[in-house]
C-alpha cells in the first residue's frame, strides 16, 4: 500500500475509464452525516501504519488543551530514524457508496507541511492479485499547507479522481478489467513523508457527508473475500512489541518434533515451525495457544544460487500462514553478508502485504546496519564453558544495544555445549558436557538486564527428551524462567533499563587461623585441615572482593512502576556455579519512590519488603537472597493483588517444578561424587561431598513434605536450599581440580563440573607419561630467528578494515626473555576517525603444521601480554589449538603484564596440531616462549595375581600433577 501511495503523490495523469452507469448520481436514498469530536478522553481511534524499520509511535493521547474546538482532539506523535520515512493514519468510517460530492472534512495541526488527506475505497467484487484480499483505491484530497496551525482539509470524491486511482490500480495489478460494482469508502487516510526526526498530529472534528449506506450482502461479500480477519495484530512502538494489543515478551524455542502440549507446558510462546507453507503444523500450533516463527522461502536460479530482490520476486504469502508471526532469517549470520539481507528484506516486504509481520535475524557484526533492514536485532554470545565471564556477557549485550539504539535486541539462550566443545568430545567417544541449570538462568537473567526484548532457547535435540544427562534440569529450568518471566512480562515487554546498581549482602565469615595454628600444625590430619581452613579462608576473602563488581541489580522503569532484577554475576560460574548466595542484602535505588511500596516476586510468594530513604535514593532490604530475584516498586495497589492471585494460581505447579529440578540435580551430583570417590582421586568426594549430599537429600525430603502439605513457598525454598547445597560441593570440587592449573582453560576436562572424572584420568596418564616426554615440538616458538620461521612454514594473514593498519612483527622492545617477542597490532589511521564494530581478525599467525599421534597429550605454555587494551571487538585477541578449536580458545582484553600460558590437550587420532593467534579488535598483544610437548602415556598396568591390588590412581594423578609442575618456565 505505501507504495501505491506513492505513486499517487507523483502522479500528474487523470486516467479516464469506463464507470458503470449512474454511479455518480445521486442516490435517491436517505443520506446521513458521520461526525467524530475526539472529545472522549478514555480512548484513541486513529490506527498508524509505518514500517518499523523506519518509524516508531512515541505516544499516542486525547489531548484537552489544544484542540481546534469542543473538549479534546487526538494527539499523536511519530519518531523516524531517516528522512523520507513513510507514515499513514486511518480511521473507520461508516461505509458509504461512493456518490458525487461525497465529502470528507477534517481539521489538523501538523509540523509537517505536505501531509495529504484522502479515502481509502472498496471493491468488494474484485480481489487484488497481489494480496489474495479485496481490491482498494486510495482517493487523495487536500495538502497540508500552514504548518502548526489548524488547517481544514477535505476530500471529495469525484469522476476524475476516481478514474485516477483505478487506472493506478489497473497499472500495478496488470489487470484489465475491474469489477467497479458497488465501491464504498471505509477510511479516511493521512499520509506523509518525515523531514525531521520527530512528527505530530492533531486531529479533529472528522465529518463525511452525504452517507449512503451499501446493501448489507454488499459488506458481506467484501468480509468473505477479504483475508484481513485471519491477520495476527504485531505492532512495533518503539522498540515495544505488541500481539493482539498485548504487550508481547517472546519465549522461543527452535522445533525437534516434540509434543506441542509439552513446550506449552515449558512456558514457550513462538515456535519456529520447520517449513513456512506446513499450514497442518501452523493449526497445530494455534490450537496449543502457540505462536510460529518461520524462515521464509528464497527464489533461487537454475543453478540453485539465489536470485536477489532485483531479479526476483516471492509469490504473496496465503493467508493459511497467518499464525507466523516473525520472518527469521537465520541464526549467527556473518555481518559482511547484510547486501543479501537487505535484498531479502525487499523479498519478503513486497510478498507480506497482508500481514506485514516483523522481521529477525541472529548477527555476528555489522548489527548498526542490519537493524536498518530488519525489526528484531539478534546478538548470541556463546560465553559458557569458556573463559568469558557472565558479567563480560550481559556488557556485551549492553554494547550491542547502543550499536543498534531504539532497535529490538533479542538472543539465544546457550542451553547446550557449544558446536566446537561437543564436537570434539564426540571425536574422543566422551558424554556430552553438561550445561548447569544456574547457568541457563544466569543468562536468562543477564538478557534482561541488558534490556533484551525476546529471549530464544537454544537447542540441537527435542526438549522433551530427557534421556540425556541434564536434559530434564534443562526442561525444568526453562519452564521455571518462564514462569517468572510471565509474572514480570508488562515491564520487560515495555520497559527501559535506565541504570545498573551493586548492592551488598552478608556472606560467611572467612575462618581465623592464627600464624601459630598454621606453622605448627604438623600431624598428617592436622596439617590437612589447616590446608583446608587456609584453601576456605583464600576463596572466602577473594569471593568477598570480588562480590563488589560481580553483584549488581539493573533498573527497569516501565509505565507499570519499576521493575529491580539483582543477579549475582559469580567469575567462574560459566564453567562452575558458586553458592552464590546470603542474607540481608541491601540495594539503593537512585531516585526512588520512598511512598511506593516494595515487593519480592518468586513464583509461589509475594512479599513486601522493607525499604527507607537514605543518600542517594531509596534503599532495600532483601532478607534472603539465591543468585538472582524479582523486585518490583510499584504504587498501584490493584496490580499487586493481581500478581498475588496468579501467583496464587501457579505456584502448586512452580513448586513441584522446583522439587523435580532439585532431585533430578542430586541424582547426577550424587554419580559424579561416587565416581570422583572410586577413582580416589577427590579428598573433597572423601571428606566433604556425603555431608553435603546428605544434607541436600534432606532439604530435597523437607520440600516433598512442604509440597504434600500444600505450603508451596516453603517446599519451593527448600528445593532451592537443596540445589544450592549442590553448588557448594560442585564448586569445591572443581576448585580442588583447578588450584594446580594456571587457568581454568588449561584442561579440557575443566571447563565444567560434569567432565572433571575426565580430567582426573588425563591427570593420571600424565603420570604415566615420565618416561616418555617430546621436549618442545615447536623449535621456533622463542621467536628469536624470522629465517626458521619461515622455513618451519609459519602463516601470517592481514586482514585490516577500512580506516586501519594491522601488523604481524617480531618486536625487540618487550620480549619475556631472548631478544624479540612475537606482537600483534591494529591500530586506526585516524584517531579523529575510530572504528567501533569491528569483524576480526584485523591479523593472524598460525604455527606450522606439528605432527601429534593419537593417545598423546600435548601440553602447550608460553607467555602473553597485553601491551595495549583491545577494543572494538568483545572477543580481543585469541589463542586457540587445532583439537579444541573455539571452543577451547583463550581470550584477552584488559592490559596486563606478562601471563603463563597453559594448555592440555588429548589426541584422539593422529593428526597436524597447530595453534593459532588473532588479533580481533584494535590494540597490541605480544607473545613469547611458546612450546609444545607431546606425553606419550604408557600401558595401564593391572595386577591380576590374587592378593594384590592396582596401583590407586590417587597417587598417579598426583605424579601426574607433580610431572605439570615440573615443566620449565
Amino acid at each position: 500500500m505505501p507504495r501505491i501511495l506513492n505513486k499517487l503523490f507523483q502522479s500528474h495523469l487523470c486516467l479516464l475509464v469506463f464507470l458503470i452507469t449512474g454511479l455518480f448520481s445521486k442516490a435517491a436514498l436517505r443520506a446521513e452525516t458521520f461526525h467524530e469530536s475526539f472529545d472522549d478522553t478514555s480512548q484513541v481511534s486513529w490506527q498508524v501504519r509505518i514500517d518499523p524499520n523506519q518509524a516508531r509511535k512515541k505516544w499516542h493521547v486525547r489531548n484537552t488543551s489544544v484542540m481546534h474546538a469542543g473538549a479534546a482532539c487526538e494527539h499523536l506523535q511519530v519518531t523516524t530514524g531517516n528522512l523520507g520515512s513513510l507514515i499513514e493514519l486511518s480511521h473507520p468510517l461508516p461505509s458509504s457508496r461512493i456518490i458525487n460530492e461525497l465529502t470528507l472534512s477534517l481539521w489538523l495541526k501538523s509540523n509537517r507541511r505536505g501531509t495529504r488527506v484522502g479515502l481509502e475505497a472498496v471493491l468488494p467484487h474484485q480481489i487484488d492479485p497481489e494480496t489474495g484480499a479485496v481490491a482498494r483505491i486510495y482517493l487523495i484530497g487536500d495538502t497540508y499547507t500552514e504548518e502548526g496551525k489548524w488547517q481544514q482539509m477535505k476530500c471529495t470524491t469525484n469522476e476524475a479522481l476516481v478514474n485516477q486511482s483505478l487506472g493506478l490500480l489497473r497499472g500495478r495489478t496488470k489487470l484489465r478489467q475491474l469489477d467497479t460494482r458497488e465501491m464504498y469508502v471505509e477510511r479516511v487516510l493521512i499520509v506523509t513523508r518525515s523531514s525531521s526526526d520527530q512528527v505530530e498530529f492533531l486531529m479533529d472534528d472528522l465529518k463525511l457527508t452525504p452517507i449512503v449506506r451499501p446493501n448489507d450482502s454488499v459488506i458481506q461479500t467484501a468480509a468473505a473475500m477479504s483475508k484481513q480477519n485471519s491477520q495476527p495484530i504485531v505492532e512495533f512502538l518503539l522498540d515495544r512489541l505488541q500481539l493482539q494489543g498485548r504487550p508481547l515478551f517472546p519465549r522461543m524455542s527452535l522445533y525437534h518434533g516434540e509434543s506441542l502440549e509439552a513446550l506449552k507446558q515449558a512456558g514457550l510462546n513462538v515456535i519456529e515451525a520447520p517449513q513456512f507453507d506446513d499450514y497442518r503444523f501452523l493449526t497445530e500450533l494455534r490450537n496449543h495457544g502457540l505462536w510460529a516463527m518461520a524462515t521464509p522461502p528464497r527464489p533461487q536460479a537454475q543453478d540453485g544460487s539465489f536470485l536477489p530482490s532485483r531479479d526476483a520476486t516471492l509469490i504473496p504469502f496465503d493467508e493459511q500462514t497467518a499464525p507466523i508471526v516473525f520472518w527469521y532469517l537465520g541464526t549467527q549470520i556473518p555481518g559482511s553478508e547484510w547486501n543479501q539481507i537487505r535484498s531479502r528484506v525487499g523479498q519478503i516486504q513486497s510478498a507480506d502485504q497482508q500481514f506485514k509481520r516483523p522481521i529477525m535475524a541472529d548477527v555476528l557484526g555489522k548489527e548498526r546496519q542490519i537493524a536498518r533492514e530488519v525489526s528484531m536485532i539478534g546478538s548470541s554470545p556463546r560465553i559458557l564453558n569458556s573463559d568469558i565471564n557472565l558479567l563480560e556477557y550481559r556488557n556485551t549485550l549492553i554494547e550491542k544495544t547502543r550499536l543498534a539504539p531504539g532497535r529490538f535486541l533479542w538472543t539465544w539462550i546457550q542451553t547446550e555445549p557449544t558446536f566446537a566443545n561437543a564436537r570434539w568430545r564426540e571425536s574422543f567417544h566422551k558424554t556430552p558436557i553438561v550445561i548447569e541449570p544456574e547457568q541457563i538462568r544466569l543468562q536468562v537473567y543477564a538478557t534482561l538486564s541488558a534490556g533484551c526484548r525476546a529471549v530464544g532457547y537454544w537447542t540441537t535435540d527435542r526438549l522433551d527428551d530427557t534421556s540425556a544427562p541434564g536434559a530434564l534440569e534443562r526442561k525444568l529450568v526453562i519452564e521455571q524462567l518462564n514462569r517468572e518471566i510471565d509474572l514480570i512480562e508488562p515491564w520487560l515487554a515495555t520497559g527501559s533499563v535506565i541504570s545498573h546498581v551493586p548492592f551488598t549482602l552478608v556472606q560467611k565469615q572467612a575462618p581465623l587461623i592464627t600464624q601459630l595454628g598454621a606453622d605448627f600444625k604438623n600431624s598428617g590430619s592436622k596439617r590437612l585441615m589447616r590446608d583446608e581452613q587456609l584453601a576456605e579462608r583464600e576463596m572466602l576473602l577473594q569471593q568477598k572482593k570480588e562480590a563488589a563488581t560481580e553483584m549488581q541489580a539493573s533498573v527497569i522503569h516501565s509505565e507499570y512502576g519499576t521493575l529491580i532484577l539483582p543477579v549475582w554475576y559469580r567469575d567462574g560460574a560459566q564453567f562452575v556455579p558458586d553458592q552464590m548466595a546470603g542474607n540481608e542484602a541491601k540495594i539503593v535505588i537512585p531516585g526512588g519512590n520512598v511512598s511506593a511500596s516494595v515487593w519480592e516476586l518468586s513464583s509461589t510468594r509475594i512479599k513486601n519488603l522493607d525499604r527507607k530513604r537514605v543518600n542517594g535514593g531509596v534503599e532495600i532490604s532483601l532478607p534472603k537472597f539465591d543468585m538472582t530475584s524479582i523486585i518490583i516498586m510499584t504504587s498501584d495497589q490493584g496490580l499487586i493483588e493481581k500478581l498475588r492471585n496468579k501467583i496464587r494460581e501457579i505456584s502448586p505447579q512452580a513448586a513441584e517444578t522446583s522439587l523435580k529440578l532439585s532431585r533430578a540435580k542430586l541424582e547426577r551430583c550424587e554419580k559424579t561424587n561416587a565416581e570422583l570417590l572410586e577413582m580416589g582421586v577427590s579428598k573433597v568426594a572423601r571428606m566433604d561431598g556425603p555431608a553435603i549430599l546428605e544434607r541436600a537429600r534432606e532439604r530435597l525430603s523437607q520440600a516433598e513434605v512442604s509440597l504434600t502439605s500444600q505450603d508451596f513457598h516453603e517446599a519451593h525454598t527448600a528445593a532451592r536450599d537443596c540445589r544450592q547445597l549442590l553448588r557448594i560441593l560442585q564448586r569445591i570440587q572443581w576448585r580442588e581440580a583447578t588450584r594446580t592449573l594456571s587457568s581454568s582453560m588449561t584442561s579440557p576436562y575443566t571447563i565444567s563440573y560434569s567432565t572433571l572424572p575426565d580430567h582426573w584420568r588425563m591427570i593420571e596418564q600424565i603420570g604415566r607419561s615420565a618416561k616418555h616426554i617430546n621436549p618442545n615440538l615447536l623449535r621456533s616458538g622463542d621467536f628469536e630467528d624470522i629465517d626458521t620461521m619461515v622455513v618451519e612454514d609459519w602463516k601470517h594473514v592481514q586482514n585490516p578494515i577500512e580506516g586501519t593498519q594491522a601488523i604481524a612483527e617480531l618486536y625487540p622492545r618487550d620480549r619475556r626473555s631472548g631478544e624479540f617477542s612475537l606482537r600483534l597490532l591494529a591500530a586506526p589511521l585516524s584517531r579523529n576517525d575510530i572504528p567501533q564494530n569491528i569483524e576480526g581478525p584485523l591479523v593472524r599467525v598460525t604455527t606450522p603444521p606439528l605432527a601429534v599421534r593419537s593417545g598423546q597429550i600435548v601440553h602447550v605454555t608460553g607467555w602473553v601480554k597485553v601491551s595495549t587494551a583491545i577494543t572494538g571487538n568483545p572477543l580481543g585477541a585469541t589463542f586457540q589449538d587445532s583439537i579444541m578449536g573455539p571452543g577451547g580458545a583463550l581470550h584477552w582484553n584488559a592490559q596486563s603484564d606478562w601471563q603463563r600460558i597453559d594448555l592440555l590437550r588429548e589426541v584422539s587420532q593422529s593428526e597436524n596440531f597447530n595453534l593459532t593467534m588473532s588479533l580481533n579488535g584494535l590494540g597490541a598483544i605480544l607473545f613469547d616462549d611458546l612450546r609444545v610437548m607431546a606425553y606419550t602415556p604408557e600401558p595401564q598396568q593391572y595386577q591380576q595375581a590374587e592378593g594384590l591390588e592396582a596401583l590407586p590412581l590417587k597417587s598417579l594423578g598426583s605424579s601426574g600433577v607433580e610431572l605439570l609442575n615440573k615443566v620449565p618456565e
